[in-house]
Order: C-alpha cells, then sequence, then structure tokens
C-alpha cells in the first residue's frame, strides 16, 4: 500500500480546517515551496536554511516515498501559511527492518507562527491525507532550537507527543583531509548482496537507521546524485568490513547560511584563515551554499575500527573529486566512532534531538536502549 496516497473520503483539493486548507504540493506550487525553506532558516550557532533549487520536487522519493503538504488560506488573496513534509521508507526499529514515517521540512511564515490551532490543524492533517499515523513515526529538530521544542514536546491537548531518544550529530569535514590510501575499492553489481547483508546487520544496531535493500541500490542512475560506484568497500581478503558513500545532493538541495552567531558573526574572515591552517571547515559567506556532499550509509565491523580515519579520509579524497569543499557525516552521540572523529578531523558540529511522534489516540512507540542514527542524507 502506498503510505502517502491520499485517502478515498478526503476532499481532491485537501484537508479544510480553521479556513486553512492543507493539501498535498503540486508541480505549479514550486516557486512558493521554495520561498519558504529559503525564507524560513533552522537556528543554532549558525542560522541555515536547506534549499531546494532549482526544483523541490528533483528531490522527492529518495529512498520510499514522499510528498510535501502546503497549507493556505481558504479566502483570497490566499496567504500561504506554511509547509511539512512526509517519508515512508523501511527503517530498523529494535534491530528490525519496519516500514517507518518520517515528518520533517516543517515551516511555518512570522505572521503564524505561535499560533497552536494552526498547528494542530497541521498535524491533524498530516493523517487525513496519508496512512503515515499507522506507522511508527519520527521527526528531527536542532538541539538549540528551544522555542519549538518547548513548545512540540509540552505534549498539549490535541498535540501528538514528541519524545526525545538522542541526538544526531552533523559533523561538517573539510575535505582538505582527503587522501588517496588506496584502502577502498568502488561497489560493483557483483557486491550488492554482501553489501546489503553486511551494513543492514551493523545498522540495526541504531534506531531509524536505513535499510538497504538490492533493488533501491540496482535502479541507482545517478538522478539523485548516488551511484552504486559512490559506495565505496573496506575489505579484508574477501570479507567486507566496512562501507561508505559519497551522496551529492548540491543538485537539488543546498545547506544555506542565512547569519553566524556571535563571535563568528564579525570574526568569520580571521576565523577563515586559522581554519585553512588547521584543517578545520571554512565557513562560506551569508547568502552562499555550503559546497558539501553527505558521507552515508557508513558501516564498520568492529574488527576494522583502526581504520575508521583512513576510510574517512579516502572518502572525502572522493568528496574532493567531485568539487565538494565539506563532507557531512551523521554520527549518534553514543556512537563508538563519535569522538575519534571529532578528534581526528576537527569536525564543525550541528546537533539535532531525534524524538518519535505519537498521536494522542495511538500507543507511544515502545524502544529498546539503543541510540538513534537515521541517514543524514534522508532527513
Amino acid at each position: 500500500m502506498n503510505m502517502l496516497s491520499m485517502p478515498g473520503d478526503v476532499p481532491s483539493d485537501g484537508f479544510r480546517a480553521g479556513g486553512i486548507v492543507y493539501r498535498e504540493a503540486r508541480h505549479e506550487d514550486d516557486e512558493c515551496i521554495r520561498g519558504l525553506l529559503r525564507n524560513n532558516d533552522m537556528d543554532s550557532w549558525v542560522r541555515m536554511s536547506i534549499e531546494r533549487e532549482p526544483s523541490f520536487f528533483l528531490g522527492e522519493n529518495l529512498m520510499g516515498q514522499s510528498m510535501a503538504v502546503l497549507a493556505r488560506h481558504l479566502n483570497p488573496p490566499h496567504e500561504v501559511v506554511g509547509m511539512y513534509s512526509m517519508a515512508a521508507y523501511k527503517t530498523h526499529i529494535n534491530g528490525i527492518p519496519t516500514d517507518t514515517g518520517y515528518l520533517g521540512a516543517l515551516r511555518v511564515n512570522p505572521g503564524h507562527r505561535h499560533k497552536l490551532r494552526i498547528l494542530k490543524n497541521g498535524f491533524a492533517s498530516a493523517r487525513a491525507l496519508s496512512e503515515i499515523g499507522k506507522l511508527p513515526v519520527f521527526t528531527s529538530l536542532a538541539s538549540e532550537n528551544h522555542t519549538a521544542r518547548r513548545l512540540l514536546e509540552a505534549n498539549l491537548g490535541g498535540m501528538p507527543s514528541y519524545t526525545p531518544i538522542g541526538e544526531l550529530e552533523s559533523l561538517g569535514i573539510s575535505t582538505d583531509h582527503g587522501k588517496n590510501t588506496g584502502l577502498l575499492r568502488a561497489a560493483q553489481p557483483k557486491d550488492i548482496p554482501a553489501l546489503v547483508e553486511f551494513f543492514n546487520i551493523q545498522a540495526a544496531a541504531y534506531h531509524f537507521s536505513p535499510v538497504l535493500d538490492e533493488q533501491w541500490l540496482k535502479s541507482l542512475s545517478g538522478d539523485f546524485g548516488l551511484q552504486l560506484n559512490d559506495f565505496l568497500l573496506l575489505e579484508d581478503g574477501s570479507t567486507l568490513r566496512g562501507c561508505i558513500a559519497v551522496w551529492d545532493q548540491r543538485a537539488f538541495k543546498q545547506v544555506v547560511p542565512r547569519g553566524y552567531r556571535f563571535p563568528l558573526n564579525v570574526l568569520r574572515p580571521p576565523y577563515n584563515l586559522y581554519a585553512r591552517l588547521a584543517g578545520h571547515l571554512v565557513l562560506p559567506p551569508i547568502g552562499h551554499q555550503l559546497e558539501q556532499v553527505f558521507l552515508s550509509f557508513l558501516a564498520l565491523d568492529t574488527r576494522a575500527t583502526e581504520s575508521f580515519s583512513r576510510l574517512i579520509e579516502e572518502a572525502l579524497f572522493h568528496a574532493r573529486q567531485k568539487g565538494a569543499k565539506a563532507g557531512v557525516l551523521g554520527l549518534a552521540v553514543e556512537n563508538p566512532l563519535y569522538h575519534r572523529a571529532r578528534e581526528n578531523f576537527h569536525a564543525s558540529v550541528y546537533r539535532t534531538c531525534i524524538e518519535t511522534i505519537a498521536w494522542p489516540d495511538s500507543p507511544g512507540l515502545q524502544l529498546e536502549a539503543r541510540p538513534p542514527q537515521p541517514e543524514i542524507g534522508l532527513l
């Protein structure tokens, strides 16, 4: 069943509540959606917007199914209120491959923020417009976005319950660390079964880690900035010990700084001089995208952890070959490799809180004591 299809009892123009219609975004909404993403940045030590140029729809259905929902006033001039997106794909929950929903890209224009009625109706629309409410659902929030977290975690009447389950760190690493170590080789079609088996065994230790499958790997054509040969394999003889993928999404998804906190807002130029000498990530000017790629689908056998630094160095080498200035690696704070990555690569850090979402009439998700580590390229 298509978990993101519109149920038959919902009007074709969407879900209506409180003078607002929430409906699936169409291609004619593309400019509007891109404006919402561009003009509603996320706050941390750097305010940044996650943009989707030249078209929002180029970055849809990366793994599984996804759709965006646009909210407008019913009456002229049909003012835009905001948007969110939903995705459905398989992740590991308690070590088991499970159909899972992800709620993301929640953006509300300034004039409509802090209006609880709009937020409540928006959550109601998510269940009315898709089957996502029947799935285990998770989301991600900037850890330092205290205003949004206080509101969403307050468990107010009529709202779903947000429960923090752990933190994911996006580690931005300069590709100046890249080295062609000769340790890795590009995956080939014959490697697919072993790659799927190896990655899923390792990923099952984390909640909401993606489930690789052979059909998806065989379908990779480069349209989403990823081909099979972007997966790099670490082997011990004929035994697979590690993997990582260099996923370049810049053709349809951009990270753009919109403001730096003090002191970086005034000291960015001298900091960048220091960063170039010390191997830190150079911070781009406000309004200029970060030339980054994702270091995705990382898995490493415990018997090969001593090769971690060289594996990352070679992945960064391939990232630099693609013209990237940074490789972004997403690791759970509890991941044994996390501290090694921070110590060895002078990473810039953006911390995200991973939370489960449960609607009032559905039971909360019962999770074992495992950290969450979703794939950062899918958030």
